[in-house]
């Protein structure tokens, strides 16, 4: 049998998915990615769920990017799979809450950046440390970080690799909720049924006008086009890069990377 990648499951009116690869921290593969959008449409398609909560197996909420699946043409595929996930998370109907413990790292704290609430765990680690193994966060993804939590916490994270935890991550505007560890799961659980027992209508009505708000926001994309490609191109020469192989293998060798810039 395969293993199944997104666990959904629901009670009333909230789903709940499940990240469920806790072998490998539910590091995010072109796969998994696919999953959730396959999940994510079901659970829309269900107009008693309201709500949905994001949650991951195991010691984390989601460590990443699969290191294995981001070379050559595997690379391609993950960040298509990946940019196509996001999106469907940003555009659902279903009011979205990401509920994290352990860590949520790279790809997994992008994916909590697209939700519309983040509950985290007070020891939890949240960041992007994308240049500490030579990869470039695209524009999208970028412009949502600075949406979301200003241009000197955008910076800081990305230009520094640095981490936040769940208690700091709540001044820099990183998260909604700061809890105790045990206590996430039951803190998104509460904040799903606040929503949940509201006027369906109404919260879909207003989130989908925070979304055009957002889109007008960053709609860099259709006045500066030639910059956004020039950031695409610098995206798939970091995905192709010699910093990027010898960030895998630095990684896996749990040694400090030696980059070229090449």
């Amino acid at each position: 049998m395969s293993e199944t990648l997104v666990e959904v499951a629901s009670e009333e009116h909230v789903a709940w998915l499940t990240l469920n690869r806790p072998d490998v921290r539910n590091a995010l593969s072109a796969d998994m990615c696919d999953d959730l959008v396959v999940a994510l449409h079901g659970v829309e398609a269900d107009a008693d769920i309201r709500a949905l909560v994001l949650r991951g197996a195991g010691p984390v909420f989601c460590a990443g990017a699969d290191i294995a699946g981001l070379s050559g043409s595997d690379g391609a595929r993950f960040l298509e799979s990946f940019e196509a996930m996001l999106e469907a998370v940003a555009r659902t109907r279903v009011v979205t809450i990401a509920a994290i413990h352990g860590a949520a790292l790279g790809g997994g704290f992008q994916l909590a950046t697209v939700c519309d609430f983040r509950v985290a765990g007070r020891t939890a680690k949240l960041g992007v440390p994308a240049a500490k193994l030579g990869i470039l966060v695209n524009f999208e993804n970028v412009q949502r970080l600075v949406l979301l939590a200003g241009i000197a916490a955008a910076k800081e994270m990305l230009l520094t690799g640095s981490t936040y935890s769940g208690e700091e991550a709540a001044p820099a505007g990183l998260v909604n909720a700061v809890v105790d560890d045990g206590r996430v799961q039951e803190a998104a659980r509460h904040l799903a049924g606040r929503v949940s027992a509201l006027a369906p209508l109404s919260v879909q009505g207003a989130k989908r006008a925070i979304q055009a708000v957002i889109d007008h926001l960053g709609s860099a994309r259709g006045t500066q086009s030639a910059t956004v490609a020039e950031i695409d191109r610098l995206v798939t020469e970091a995905y192709a890069s010699e910093d990027l192989a010898e960030g895998l293998v630095a990684m896996g060798e749990k040694r400090p990377p030696n980059f070229t810039g090449r």
